[in-house]
């Protein structure tokens, strides 16, 4: 029996199956999530899972063999109109069944092992901790058994040949998942995750880690407008949407930025105590002082002249030092994008970095921001894909565009 047991630990690296007290056998790492282990008796007979692959990206089993995938879900209603769906799926030329059924036995031994490792799963461990306290649910408190009364396990079956598809299931459940969702807008849906990768953990900068929150802040006025935008930017979860909604404060300020010596004129002009009688000789001088404004009305000149004149380096300096690493060295996210580092790992040459890291700063933002935006420049292989690992490699850079935007914000 251990000899075919090892099958599992050919099949997977990080896979492995210990014995331990009590007469009990520990297998830990299946799907590569290390957030859970299976705990099974020395006797069970554990062959049935040398049949099964453990996707990584997927909640699921599946077996080549059999023709099937199971993918996890949730007791259940038996009553629910849910249940009782049932369609056939053609994909590339082969039709899949898919349906709502009992678990298999083999998804019944794996949920009855399941146990805890850690007090969070980024993968939620893959529901089985739910069918596990289902299963188990005699043993549980009262108040919380009660939950499962009038319920029944249901997983989600597809069946066919999936051996021609065998490379490309992730993105097979990908397609499945939104014509579901086109034709019933509540379905669930497959939950894919991103493999795990080496997460980087990258420093807060913030001004009070240095010094003390201050006694007394001196408010500026703010455009309604902008707080509600850098509002969502600092709550929202997903980094390339606040990375979207930060750039929109500086395209809505770029928009109607005038440089300050024509504001400051422009202001003189609109105080003249006769501007109600002589308004046809104001307004060509409001005319001439703006014909050089109008020429540069490229949004991207404008976006230049806007960061320059109210952004200086010590405005970003914490930003840069807090996370040094990364602006140090050559980034390259999923999907082809990179950007070449702007300093040396060097903290004291930081106070001599030249003026134009400013522009080098300003134009990653802009090709970021482009890249999260516009997909067609796949084409040239510069996409950011919207995957975990970019998520959090977006990181630094969305610091530096909070500060940049919050500077603005005060001083417009």
């Amino acid at each position: 029996m251990l000899k075919k047991q090892m099958k599992l630990t050919d099949k997977y690296q990080k896979v492995t199956i210990e014995e331990v007290e009590e007469n009990k056998i520990h297998i830990r790492n299946l799907w590569n999530d290390d957030s859970f282990f299976l705990r099974f008796d020395k006797t069970d007979n554990l062959d049935f899972l040398n049949e099964l692959f453990f996707p990584e990206e997927l909640m699921a089993i599946y077996s080549l063999s059999e023709g099937f995938i199971e993918v996890f879900a949730y007791p259940l209603d038996p009553k629910d109109d849910l249940v009782k769906r049932t369609f056939n799926f053609n994909y590339k030329g082969k039709e899949f069944k898919c349906s709502w059924k009992t678990p298999t036995n083999a998804f019944e031994k794996i949920a009855n092992a399941f146990r805890e490792e850690k007090e969070e799963s980024r993968t939620y461990y893959r529901n089985l901790r739910t069918f596990r306290d289902f299963y188990k649910r005699i043993e549980l408190p009262k108040f919380m058994s009660k939950y499962y009364e009038h319920k029944e396990p249901f997983n989600f079956l597809i069946e066919g040949d999936f051996s021609v598809i065998e490379e490309e299931i992730v993105n097979f459940c990908k397609v499945l998942n939104f014509y579901m969702s086109y034709f019933d807008r509540e379905t669930p849906s497959i939950q894919i995750f991103s493999k795990t990768y080496k997460k980087e953990n990258f420093n807060l900068p913030c001004y009070s880690l240095f010094d003390n929150f201050p006694e007394t802040i001196n408010a500026t006025e703010i455009e309604s407008i902008l707080l509600d935008i850098i509002s969502v930017a600092n709550t929202s979860s997903d980094n390339r949407l606040s990375f979207i909604f930060y750039y929109q404060i500086l395209e809505y300020a770029s928009y109607y930025f005038l440089k300050s010596d024509i504001k400051y004129r422009l202001i003189t002009l609109l105080k003249k105590p006769d501007i109600s009688f002589k308004s046809e000789e104001y307004s060509k001088t409001i005319i001439e002082e703006f014909k050089n404004h109008f020429k540069n009305n490229d949004d991207k000149a404008k976006l230049d002249i806007l960061i320059s004149e109210h952004i200086t380096l010590n405005d970003i300096k914490i930003e840069l030092e807090k996370n040094i690493d990364y602006f140090s060295r050559k980034i390259e996210f999923e999907g082809g994008f990179c950007l070449e580092p702007i300093m040396k790992n060097d903290l004291a040459g930081i106070s001599q970095l030249p003026e134009n890291t400013i522009k080098a700063i300003k134009e990653n933002i802009v090709n970021i921001r482009n890249s999260l935006v516009h997909l067609r420049e796949s084409r040239e292989n510069k996409v950011i894909l919207p995957t975990e690992k970019n998520h959090d490699l977006l990181t630094p850079y969305l610091y530096i565009l909070r500060r940049i935007s919050e500077k603005i914000v005060i001083d417009r």
